[in-house]
């Protein structure tokens, strides 16, 4: 799978975040020279203030005469306009060339040593007696002169140094670990594991990263269970028909053997083993041909006593040669709603499973108890139980640990328990080997 990234664009999520970031970075400068220009013209009023305080109390100090050649050259001096004001009549010496200047001096200016702001000019009025005022004038700084202020430089490369180290760990900790995940999504398809190092994050990437790994394996197992289902298929059609073509010589066999005439001791013994090798054949094709087209139980009332004791009894041959010692506990009646013939068969099932648990001989207990609602019927052995891997996967088909075995037996008997509504469950027994108990609901009288 080829990768079809698309070119950046302004749809990307790296010019979405870009583009605020950048109007961020250009509102907060804007805010920052505004801010600054403020306490810039506030500082600088204050000196200025001072400056006409000090002027004032030196002209206070010498008496000198408030003309306007002493204004001329006071201002020279400053750097500044410099006027004497008459408290009374508003005039001022020199006369104020601009009127708006002139007219704002005589009427609102206070005498209070303070800098005021007046259309254009800053101007502070300083009492140097009774009668005379001390103005000093100036124009007010534009605002593009703070911008060459050292103090406004240096604030803007201090907020710039810090809005672009952000950028970069916004863009290192989010948008570059997006970019790689999705330079890895072609890989998806891709067989053997894949190292993504951003799924340790504990975070919203880690978990992005995370859900692709998961979805990975998900897709993987889908088409591994898929590939499996075919091969099933195949093999379940092909067994269908061998099993077709099993069944019927097998019948006849059974058929011949149950008529062969008594008489002789070791001519029954023969026709008893005829007869139990065909009546497995016949099971196990059952058993294979449910596998291949599994069909739903035809329920009736069913006791499960009988169906015991029926199963035991067949297979009486083989727990005898086994030297196997059984007792079936099992005597009120105990009644669901079933089918006898698929019953009989996961009995069957684990009847033999347990035989073949203890091939030296042992003790198997077959108990069948109720609590009203639910019945459960538990098939104990004195054999080596369940290793840790069988106990998670017995109702796997095909799984056996067992050297020759198919591993279908439990996995039926788990696929007919559960069309009856039930559960089939494995154990190992604390005092040694495994018990296996089937739970049907029970059919109320």
């Amino acid at each position: 799978m080829r990768s079809t990234l698309r070119p950046v664009s302004p749809n990307r999520l790296s010019w979405r975040i870009s583009l605020p970031f950048a109007a961020f970075v250009l509102a907060g400068s804007i805010l920052l020279v505004a801010l600054q220009w403020w306490n810039i013209q506030q500082d600088e009023r204050q000196d200025f203030a001072r400056l006409a305080q000090t002027n004032a109390e030196f002209l206070r100090r010498m008496t000198l005469p408030s003309s306007e050649r002493m204004a001329s050259q006071l201002g020279e001096v400053l750097g500044v306009e410099v006027y004497f004001r008459h408290r009374d009549t508003g005039l001022t010496t020199p006369a104020m060339p601009d009127p708006m200047l002139r007219e704002a001096l005589a009427k609102q200016l206070a005498p209070d040593g303070m800098s005021h702001e007046i259309g254009r000019f800053d101007a502070v009025a300083v009492p140097l007696d009774d009668m005379r005022d001390l103005v000093l004038a100036k124009p007010s700084p534009p605002l593009y002169a703070t911008l060459r202020h050292p103090r406004t430089l240096a604030l803007l490369a201090t907020f710039w140094f810090f809005a672009l180290a952000f950028g970069w760990v916004l863009a290192r900790g989010l948008v570059m670990p997006l970019r790689h995940l999705a330079r890895r999504l072609p890989d998806i398809d891709s067989p053997g594991p894949l190292n993504l190092p951003e799924a340790s994050r504990n975070d919203e990437i880690g978990d992005v990263a995370r859900a692709f790994l998961h979805t990975r394996e998900a897709l993987h197992n889908e088409r591994d269970q898929r590939a499996q289902a075919e091969k099933l298929a195949v093999l379940g059609r092909m067994t269908a028909a061998l099993a077709h073509e099993i069944q019927n010589p097998v019948s006849a066999i059974k058929m011949h053997a149950q008529l062969w005439p008594g008489g002789e001791v070791e001519g029954r013994i023969t026709a008893q083993t005829i007869e139990h090798e065909a009546a497995r054949i016949e099971s196990l094709v059952s058993q294979w041909m449910y596998l291949s087209k599994p069909q739903p139980p035809t329920m009736r009332r069913v006791e499960l006593v009988a169906v015991l004791t029926r199963v035991m009894q067949v297979h009486q041959p083989q727990i005898e040669h086994a030297q196997i010692h059984t007792t079936l506990d099992a005597s009120e009646p105990l009644p669901v709603r079933g089918d006898s013939r698929r019953l009989a068969q996961v009995f069957s099932n684990l009847l033999v499973n347990a035989i073949q648990a203890m091939p030296i001989g042992g003790a198997l207990t077959v108990k069948a108890t109720s609590d009203g609602k639910v019945i459960t019927v538990s098939f104990m052995d004195t054999g080596n139980g369940f290793s840790t891997d069988a106990l998670a996967r017995f109702s796997e088909f095909f799984f056996s640990e067992r050297e020759g075995g198919m591993g279908i037996g439990l996995s039926v008997a788990a696929e007919i328990v559960k069309a009856h509504e039930g559960e089939l469950r494995v154990e190992n027994r604390a005092q040694g080997g495994a018990n296996v108990s089937v739970l049907l609901p029970q059919l109320k009288q």
